[in-house]
């Protein structure tokens, strides 16, 4: 226990503050051994807030419970801790675990002691990372009101530098993928994370990213983002028939133009082929007019990043146009058909992909790019059998031996073409993959398949994926010399062939998908 309380802590409170508006209070950390501290200092922390926030005051009574609280609550503000607890160090040594163990470097840590010869000042300050520290005799009420209020103004910059950082990282991943609904989403958060650091308004600031295509019935108002008390509308994506901003929204897509007006600022996007964008935003603070012009400069820019999406979108889709339909040749009968199901199949590969990401033992092998690949990439994976003889790839009945040995030929001819295909800039990684599959997809992964007998893990993961899709699509699709198998008996021919012909771990998740998809 420590002495050296003083009547002078209690003096010159703090006037009383108006109340506050119904918002998520700034929560600041007593942790002392003494419990006479602990009233007193809510005592001089009373009716305070900060920027419309009020305190909210926890208590731990050793260095041990202020840890498991720190553990469990990462949105502590300010720690107002003593030194000396269950030991005479126990304060610095907790600074050391919030910071080390726990990575929390954006929380106020002001240290408090009624002994100071026992932890000298400069010795402390050097050593540990705190922010202040204070002899408990010299904290007032005043001053102590002074340290809590510059604390959090020092916690509420680096926490919006935070949420700025997250912000950047979540762009940048989602940049590199924007041809991709979820990619899309992952953008618009990002903005909205941007936003929120822009204006220093914290996560508390509710902001809705609202979407709407000319492709799509006018009444129809997608959610692409959303934070604070609209978050909820994110997981059901449209914009309910009765909510408060549907009206609000509607005037802004109308008149095509920002709309500020307290407590709601909405603004207005334009990008390519009319699809228009609406942010709503209810920041805790009304926006000054600077804030508004930098919110308006700052979505010139947004405009410009979904014009660049919309233009990889119209890049990727005459990719696999172009790419459908050199495959659907193969067919000379029903190309169209051909084209439909070849489709079908780039969509199931990638649904697939996305399912297996969740999967145990997947998450590392599979990133956006491998699935952003993956589908066209499939689509090519047959294309040597262009080279076989047609009297071959169509023959009405079961090939001989030597037919056989020259349509196994396909794997190793396909490989060729897209390996020189390869050469074309910009196309390397696409092609190196679809070049992997084309080659490897009927390889065993005991070893029993061709051109190269490789087995197991040896045998590329989009070879493996390929191998399944590739077998399943031959066995419900008609053949010139048999009827078309039902979905159950191709999928009990590919459970029975698990670890022989297909990955048996693969095996189980296309199972998996399968029956989920049906």
């Amino acid at each position: 226990m420590e002495d050296g309380l003083d009547e002078n802590w209690l003096i010159d409170d703090a006037p009383d503050q108006p109340a506050p508006p119904a918002q998520e209070p700034w929560k600041i950390l007593i942790a002392d051994d003494e419990p006479d501290v602990h009233s007193v200092t809510r005592l001089a922390l009373r009716n305070i807030d900060y920027h419309g926030r009020k305190l909210e005051l926890i208590s731990a009574y050793s260095a041990s419970e202020a840890f498991e609280i720190m553990s469990q609550q990462s949105d502590i503000a300010v720690l107002l801790l003593d030194v000396v607890m269950e030991t005479d160090d126990a304060g610095l040594r907790l600074v050391h675990r919030i910071r080390e163990e726990l990575g929390n470097h954006i929380c106020r840590i002001v240290l408090r002691t009624g002994q100071p010869g026992q932890a000298p000042e400069q010795e402390v300050i050097v050593s540990y990372d705190i922010n202040d520290y204070k002899a408990k005799t010299e904290l007032t009420t005043q001053k102590l009101f002074t340290t809590v209020i510059s604390s959090l103004r020092a916690y509420e910059s680096l926490n919006a530098l935070e949420n700025h950082r997250l912000g950047l990282h979540k762009i940048i991943r989602a940049s590199s993928s924007l041809d991709h609904i979820q990619s899309l989403r992952d953008f618009a958060s990002g903005l909205l994370r941007q936003i929120n650091a822009l204006l220093q308004i914290g996560m508390h600031g509710s902001i809705c990213l609202v979407y709407r295509s000319e492709a799509l019935p006018a009444e129809d108002l997608q959610i692409i983002a959303a934070t604070g008390i609209y978050e909820n509308l994110s997981r059901c994506h449209a914009l309910p028939a009765d909510h408060e901003a549907r009206a609000l929204v509607k005037q802004v897509l109308q008149e095509r133009r920002h709309v500020h007006a307290d407590p709601i600022d909405t603004l207005y996007i334009v990008v390519q082929e009319q699809q228009e964008f609406v942010i709503y935003l209810s920041p805790c603070l009304p926006l000054s007019e600077i804030e508004r012009s930098l919110l308006e400069v700052f979505c010139d820019r947004i405009s410009l990043a979904f014009d660049n999406h919309w233009l990889h979108e119209q890049i990727q889709g005459s990719q696999t146009a172009a790419v459908s339909l050199l495959c659907s040749l193969a067919d000379n009968d029903h190309p169209e058909q051909s084209l439909q199901q070849a489709l079908a199949q780039k969509k199931a590969v990638e649904d697939f992909c996305l399912f297996l990401r969740q999967q145990p033992g997947f998450e590392a092998q599979i990133d956006t790019r491998f699935i952003q690949q993956i589908g066209i990439a499939y689509l090519l994976h047959d294309l040597g059998k262009l080279t076989i003889h047609s009297q071959v790839r169509n023959k009405p009945a079961a090939l001989d031996a030597d037919e056989q040995e020259h349509m196994r030929e396909h794997a190793r001819r396909g490989s060729e073409l897209l390996v020189a295909a390869r050469s074309i800039e910009g196309a390397s990684r696409f092609m190196s993959m679809a070049a992997e599959m084309a080659l490897y997809h009927h390889e065993h992964f005991d070893g029993s398949g061709y051109p190269h007998q490789i087995s197991n893990d040896s045998i590329p993961l989009s070879a493996r994926i390929t191998a399944l899709f590739d077998v399943y699509h031959a066995l419900t699709s008609q053949r010139p010399y048999r009827e078309p198998w039902s979905d159950r008996q191709a999928l009990d021919y590919i459970a029975d062939a698990a670890g022989h012909q297909f990955d048996p771990l693969l095996t189980e998740a296309f199972l998996q998908f399968m029956k989920q998809k049906a």
